[in-house]
């Protein structure tokens, strides 16, 4: 009986002692456990005339009861294994204590690396590119990471498709519309102008002549500005290219509305061509006509916002792209 008891007793002991040393290895293993990174997905951040800028998101996971600071960032972009490009930064957001805390780096991919790669994958619409690198912390401050040293690397990497993608886009065929002598001469008589006076003006006008910053004063009627702008898309991915807003920043600093001739202001083809037309009124920017009937003076200044879609892609659509060009005076036709 009393031998039944001891070994009962030594079991007891044995089961506490086992449940201890669980519960304690469980504290020990909470204490042990380190920063980890999480990798959010990448994005195309913005465009511009000379690559396409990326956004890379991440999140880290800190189970400390103290913030760590972001102390270095390296990454190589590359291609089959070729590097690209690398970004690098000292600084970050802080991994606050016993949360996630998101992050995100940029870089650019600018579009000659992207036309050079794509000409030996025979026609290809995206390119398979990589995100290899570190993001270090500083772990000085958490007494049981020590035997880490102060700082603590965490890998981020990540595959992502560029689109083989180069736009161009240029202004051609600059031109004022101006009427013929006849029509001109009866706007000019509309406008208030008597039949002698309106023949004169006219004729001076649509002579090619230098004309006074005086000659439209008190006239009131309006004259086609007109060019084309020339959109395409030098690499092979499909496109939708839309146009969002377009103005004309003339020689006095205002701003000129300019409408697409046309009803459609999205692109899918790899090329097309825009009419654009702006109505000036010789009231209100009669100091403007005479420089653009003269070819001197200030240029003004075509400014487009546009929104690209990569259809093949999983990115958002509608992707901000700006293009300004000065308009050279001295290349304005009168037709």
């Amino acid at each position: 009986m009393k031998r039944n008891a001891v070994v009962v007793l030594i079991i007891s002991v044995a089961l506490s002692f086992l449940t201890f040393s669980c519960g304690s290895l469980g504290a020990f293993g909470d204490l042990l456990q380190t920063p980890s990174l999480s990798m959010e997905g990448i994005s195309i951040n913005s465009l511009d005339t000379e690559g396409i800028t990326f956004n890379c998101d991440y999140s880290i996971k800190n189970p400390y009861g103290v913030s760590l600071s972001l102390a270095g960032l390296k990454a190589d972009i590359s291609y089959d294994n070729s590097k690209v490009t690398t970004v690098s930064s000292n600084s970050g957001v802080v991994a606050k204590a016993q949360s996630s805390t998101k992050n995100r780096f940029n870089f650019k991919v600018p579009y000659t690396s992207i036309i050079n790669l794509a000409r030996s994958t025979s026609g290809k619409k995206t390119l398979p590119f990589a995100v290899d690198g570190t993001v270090t912390l500083d772990i000085s401050k958490v007494p049981a990471l020590s035997y880490l040293g102060d700082t603590l690397d965490l890998p981020v990497a990540a595959d992502f498709d560029v689109p083989v993608f180069k736009p161009k886009m240029s202004v051609s065929n600059v031109a004022v519309k101006m009427p013929t002598l006849t029509d001109l001469k009866n706007q000019l008589i509309d406008g208030g102008l008597g039949v002698i006076k309106a023949a004169q003006v006219a004729t001076t006008l649509l002579s090619g002549n230098k004309i006074t910053a005086d000659i439209l004063d008190g006239i009131d009627m309006d004259i086609d500005f007109t060019f084309d702008v020339n959109v395409a898309n030098e690499g092979n991915a499909d496109w939708e290219f839309n146009i969002k807003d377009c103005s004309l920043k003339t020689a006095g600093g205002a701003l000129a509305k300019v409408s697409p001739s046309g009803k459609s202001t999205g692109i899918t083809s790899k090329s097309a061509t825009v009419p654009m037309t702006v109505s000036l009124n010789t009231i209100q920017s009669g100091a403007f006509i005479v420089q653009l009937l003269n070819k001197s003076g200030s240029n003004p200044v075509f400014m487009l916002d546009t929104g690209l879609s990569f259809p093949d892609t999983k990115y958002a659509k509608n992707i901000p792209l700006s293009y300004s060009y000065e308009i050279p005076l001295s290349s304005v036709k009168k037709q």
